[in-house]
């Protein structure tokens, strides 16, 4: 069902399939905040943090919007995703909280988050031609596709297709800001069930396999990508790599990477809030899911960091 300007402003909660990045977690914010600080005095000091330093990180955390959101809710929509990718360009630093402010600017995945979407759109600005048809799946508020340079071709279709009906809502006015939204197509549905087949020349996907912990759930979704691309179609997608853990082989690049706000970020994201995002591949692994999937021709474009990598994979 592709959905106009005027049916998204009523279209509200009609799939039953789960939300992996941003389902709510508690009825109302307090709720959602309580548990965290029951869970960080129960659980007592970290070897790297008392119990009152976690204490006042939620508090500092609660007091704003974006901050509230991932104590609601653990992960980010497509909004608060597009907020943080255009920050740089935005340059937000007038009266935000230094705790913001350190998220957007210094927590190592964020800014790997913001070099990962100018990676895509880099990448996919050289695929558009004259008809093309893209897709973004989840599209969020789709700026991977919208803020992209169409005046050189005169016909080309836009795809936003995402379970949150909400942001379908975003990206239609989004594309309305834009000039867009006579190129645009709106369709509210979970990417694995996509049902749709040699659709698309680019399908660019990003934020899914990383709240996705089953590696055949994953390979699933590449397969329903690889059915929605036309014959030599483009995949554009992402993943994080795994961080430097005891044990553990990490392809961080170290050099680059502020270890001082690399601890704060785990401290934030990993023992406060339980970020859903936590979902970590190889290189190697995920090459061998696309090539599961059915793609080939596989190649990927690394941030600074190596923590946020972009892959491009082609349907032959």
């Amino acid at each position: 069902m592709k959905l106009t300007l005027m049916t998204l402003g009523i279209m509200i909660n009609t799939l039953s399939s789960h939300n992996l990045s941003n389902e709510q977690r508690a009825a109302t914010f307090e709720t959602a905040k309580q548990v965290l600080i029951d869970k960080i005095q129960n659980r007592g000091d970290l070897p790297y943090a008392t119990v009152e330093k976690q204490l006042d990180l939620v508090e500092q955390i609660s007091q704003f919007e974006l901050g509230k959101f991932l104590i609601e809710r653990g992960g980010l929509n497509g909004y608060w995703t597009h907020y943080i990718v255009t920050h740089p360009s935005k340059n937000r630093l007038n009266g935000i909280h230094p705790l913001e402010d350190y998220l957007l600017n210094q927590s190592p995945t964020c800014i790997a988050t913001q070099q990962r979407f100018v990676h895509f759109k880099t990448l996919i600005q050289k695929y558009i031609k004259e008809g093309s048809a893209l897709a973004s799946v989840p599209c969020g508020v789709m700026g991977d596709l919208l803020d992209l340079d169409y005046s050189h071709v005169a016909t080309f279709d836009l795809h936003g297709i995402d379970l949150d009906p909400e942001a379908l809502a975003q990206a239609a006015t989004y594309a309305q800001e834009k000039g867009l939204c006579h190129n645009c197509h709106f369709l509210e549905r979970d990417a694995w069930e996509l049902g749709l087949t040699a659709e698309f020349d680019l399908l660019s996907s990003n934020g899914l396999a990383i709240y996705e912990p089953s590696d055949s759930r994953v390979v699933e979704l590449y397969r329903q990508f690889h059915k929605a691309l036309k014959p030599g179609g483009i995949l554009v997608t992402s993943f994080l790599t795994p961080p430097p853990i005891p044990g553990q082989t990490s392809e961080w690049k170290f050099d680059q990477v502020n270890m001082e706000a690399a601890m704060l970020q785990k401290l934030l994201f990993v023992d406060i809030l339980a970020a859903k995002w936590q979902v970590y591949r190889t290189e190697e692994s995920v090459k061998g899911q696309l090539i599961e999937a059915g793609f080939s021709e596989i190649e990927i474009f690394y941030d600074d960091a190596h923590i946020f990598p972009t892959v491009v994979a082609k349907k032959i």
